[in-house]
């Protein structure tokens, strides 16, 4: 047993404890909004399948699972849509209304490259199980790497919350510190770590036990000490691997940036942690649940029917069984009777139909309408659209600093270190980058400032037509970089302000040297004309002397 194992296993104990106050809550908003992907907060590695099966078996109505589903797409299109780009990188200092340069020109590059091969690796799955952590429980922890395996491409993989358990250490809150639990087999130890690593109690299991589960510890902390960041050990994040059981020590790595993107939709307070849309929803899932189990408990007493029976020497009331085809034997018609359940299906109705309608609307499902149930115009769609967007504004903006610009830096770091980004233009060296985001919720956010301008431009284009001097104060070239910026139009089809003035130069060269050739020509026909002129007064002054003669 290692010290330092020794004191992860204590942090993770006290990790532990400041989290179980939230995890029954949690449990309750995968039930009903998540009931696929529930999650175990027992503080244990392994899952209890028959209890999530019990859990299941539970569950009456579907109406929150479906709305969340709805709700996780939406994010998924509207922040991280697969068939365009939605980030673009910038110096600091520099923002949308800036000049283009040649060196980000190159960033463009550098974006859709890192966007190509973002989405051709497995980020839309992992992410769409993350965001639906975030949207259910509130927090979520997707992890960023390369394939060490074939030595090339992003890696991703969704951690599941109920294992995971996260601090920080910075004043601003964002989590740098994750202990994660999880499960390997001691022959996956060996193969992994090495048999020099492991605890030599594995080394025996693995020779009789193979396929014998140990829980293990990943720690990724900050480093205390940082050294040349080359090295593992020196590098700005720690990582530990701990085998639990024996407390000890099986390896230790470093990362140049966090690789966990662990985003918050709302921040519980004095906690690291958030709760999720779904807990909005929770009360109304637990009411329809309860109210559609009696509903159904009705409807099969309504079915089955309430019966009185007599017993009248014939009819055993004990022993009888009704049924179809089936004869009963009885004194009279009068010994068996069905009688009233006195059950009102229109209030049970009602309470159903407000109960769905609100879980919907706490979900933002209900903005569309279900294919085929009424016919909508392209406009009506797109207001609709632009509705649910401006409604997503505010989590958005923790998505943005949280889950979108920590995968981002994670994976300009790999592909920059791997040298396959080439050399940056000069005139970037020693600046600090940014990512901003060009994705449709982004662009619908700053559409207003966009129509706004497109408004402005075409108010004082009427009123030119009075007096044109007025358009001189409007910068015209700030206006089609803002619009096109405003509107998602690439980069690589706009003009940099060097390239402009160049043109600028060259069209106005061309038309001076056209105007010169035209002026030269002009003086030139002149000339002629008028050595024609004087040509043909000297013809005629000699004519008329020859006649005089």
């Amino acid at each position: 047993m290692s010290n330092f194992a020794q004191t992860l296993c204590t942090r993770l104990d006290q990790l532990k404890s400041a989290r179980s106050n939230y995890e029954s809550h949690w449990t309750e908003c995968y039930k009903f909004g998540a009931p696929e992907r529930q999650q175990c907060f027992s503080s244990s590695v392994i899952d209890n399948s028959k209890t999530q099966q019990s859990q299941r078996a539970d569950l009456y109505d579907s109406t929150a699972a479906d709305a969340v589903q709805v709700l996780v797409s939406m994010i998924m299109n509207g922040v991280t849509p697969s068939n365009a780009i939605w980030f673009k990188a910038q110096p600091d200092g520099i923002d949308d209304l800036s000049v283009l340069t040649e060196g980000e020109r190159w960033l463009e590059d550098v974006c859709q490259f890192m966007w190509r091969n973002i989405h051709a690796a497995n980020f839309d799955s992992e992410s769409f199980e993350t965001v639906t952590d975030i949207v259910t429980a509130g927090w979520g922890v997707l992890y960023t790497d390369i394939d060490r395996e074939t030595g090339g491409g992003y890696v991703f993989e969704s951690w599941h919350i109920g294992n995971c358990f996260i601090g920080s250490t910075r004043s601003d809150g964002m989590i740098d510190t994750i202990y994660r639990e999880h499960e390997m087999t001691a022959e996956a130890m060996i193969n992994t770590y090495g048999e020099k690593n492991c605890h030599f109690s594995v080394i025996n299991t693995a020779k009789n036990q193979p396929d014998t589960k140990y829980k293990l510890l990943h720690v990724i902390q900050p480093r205390k000490s940082k050294g040349a960041g080359q090295i593992n050990k020196d590098m700005p994040f720690a990582s530990y691997h701990i085998d639990l059981s024996n407390k000890h020590q099986l390896k230790e790595s470093g990362y140049h940036e966090f690789p966990c993107a662990v985003p918050r939709l709302r921040r519980l307070p004095n906690s690291v942690y958030g709760n999720g849309q779904m807990t909005l929803a929770l009360a109304d899932a637990k009411t329809l649940n309860e109210l559609m189990k009696q509903t159904l408990h009705s409807a099969e007493l309504q079915i089955g029917g309430m019966w009185i029976a007599q017993d009248d020497g014939v009819l055993n009331p004990y022993t009888v069984r009704i049924g179809p085809r089936k004869v009963i034997s009885a004194n009279s018609v009068d010994s068996m009777k069905r009688l009233d359940d006195g059950t009102n299906f229109q209030i049970a109705d009602y309470l159903i139909t407000n109960l769905q309608g609100g879980i919907r609307k706490k979900l933002m499902a209900d903005q569309l309408p279900p294919i085929g149930t009424q016919q909508m115009t392209a406009t009506e769609i797109h207001t609709r659209v632009e509705l649910i967007r401006q409604m997503l504004g505010p989590m958005y903006g923790r998505l943005q600093s949280e889950y979108l610009k920590s995968i981002l830096d994670r994976c300009f770091g790999l592909a920059l270190r791997s040298g396959v980004l080439g050399q940056p233009p000069q005139e970037l060296w020693g600046r600090n980058l940014s990512f901003k985001f060009v994705s449709p919720l982004a662009r619908s956010q700053r559409m207003e400032e966009v129509m706004a301008t497109e408004q402005y431009v075409a108010s004082v284009g009427a009123m030119a037509q009075v007096d044109k001097t007025i358009l001189d104060n409007i910068d015209f070239d700030a206006v089609a970089v803002l619009v096109g910026t405003g509107r998602g139009v690439p980069q690589t089809i706009m003009r940099t302000a060097d390239e402009v003035q160049e043109l600028r130069k060259a069209r106005q060269k061309a038309q001076e040297e056209q105007a010169a050739a035209q002026q030269q020509a002009a003086m030139q026909q002149t000339i002629a004309e008028k050595g024609a002129d004087a040509m043909a007064k000297g013809i005629g002054s000699q004519l008329s002397s020859e006649v005089v003669q």
